[in-house]
């Protein structure tokens, strides 16, 4: 009886060691699961219908603790083949987290593979190495794909096959070309206009008017280097003269504008410019006090143009 309640004791007292240290293992097994890098994976969206040439991306997401770090030399190899299938790029971005690092991970494979049927390839397994007090690897599973070849059968067939070009269809251009010869008609009208508004020369059509040719006369008379005189006041007052003489068809004299003003209706807004010219051309002529010669060559100069605006209908 002695010896059978000692081996009794014996029993339970191992019984409650193993119950212990089972325990105490999966406790372990637990921390060590808790503390190993998680792996999120995420696959093309469709599983069918790649051809030839086609690019497959993946994203693999690792929350790893801060212990553990990914070295870059431990990543999948840009150019690397397998079964017709290359890695051709690699991206990586790292997140830095309270306790732990993200790392996500961007794979893009081409297909090269070759198959004049349907059939299953994959994209090949991957191997990341995360390096702590122990080095830790974590495995991204291969993903199945149908591939279809763009033809089934070999080039002989593809010939067969090839259908002829198709021409491109024509654009309808006309309302283009409408708008285009409208925007250059009236570009070459405004420019036209502006010629004839502004331009001096005598050569171009119905502009060789004769206070054009006073207006071109009065310029080259301001501009010249030589002092200005009363001569070359008088000169001036000249030119206007023979303007106003030519448009009239006799001599004109300042009793004469309003006559003037009628014959030529063109310049009826300048009826009383005209009157003030005739006014000082007389105390020009006849006064004996001395002017600013430049000053009244400037002025006729303005009045010469205001009076060839006239002269074209453009005032």
């Amino acid at each position: 009886m002695t010896n059978r309640k000692a081996m009794q004791g014996l029993l339970l007292v191992a019984s409650i060691l193993s119950t212990a240290n089972v325990v105490m293992a999966e406790h372990t097994v637990s921390s060590a699961q808790a503390m190993a890098p998680k792996l999120i994976v995420t696959n093309p969206p469709s599983s069918n219908g790649v051809h030839i040439g086609d690019v497959l991306s993946r994203t693999v997401v690792v929350d790893a603790p801060t212990a553990y770090t990914l070295a870059d030399n431990a990543l999948p190899k840009k150019g690397s083949k397998h079964d017709g299938i290359e890695l051709v790029d690699v991206a990586l971005q790292t997140k830095s987290q309270s306790g732990h690092t993200q790392y996500t991970l961007q794979l893009s494979y081409q297909v090269f593979a070759v198959s004049t049927y349907p059939s299953v390839m994959h994209l090949p397994v991957e191997k990341l190495t995360f390096t702590s007090t122990t080095a830790a690897t974590i495995e991204v599973p291969a993903w199945g794909f149908w591939f279809s070849p763009l033809v089934t059968g070999g080039t002989a067939t593809a010939k067969k096959n090839l259908l002829p070009e198709f021409k491109t269809p024509l654009i309808d251009s006309r309302a283009d070309q409408q708008r285009l010869g409208l925007f250059l008609t009236l570009l070459i009208a405004s420019l036209a206009a502006l010629l004839y508004i502004n331009a001096d020369g005598h050569w171009l059509p119905f502009m060789g008017g004769a206070f054009a040719r006073a207006h071109r006369q009065l310029k080259r008379l301001a501009k010249s280097s030589k002092p200005k005189t009363a001569v070359e006041e008088k000169q001036a007052l000249v030119y206007l003269h023979q303007a106003f003489n030519q448009h009239y068809g006799a001599n004109i004299f300042a009793h004469d504008v309003e006559a003037f003003v009628s014959l030529r209706p063109s310049f009826k807004g300048m009826q009383s410019e005209i009157t003030q010219f005739f006014e000082a051309s007389n105390q020009s002529l006849y006064d004996v006090k001395t002017r600013d010669s430049r000053q009244v060559i400037a002025q006729l100069l303005q009045l010469s143009k205001q009076l060839r605006d006239c002269e074209r209908g453009v005032a």
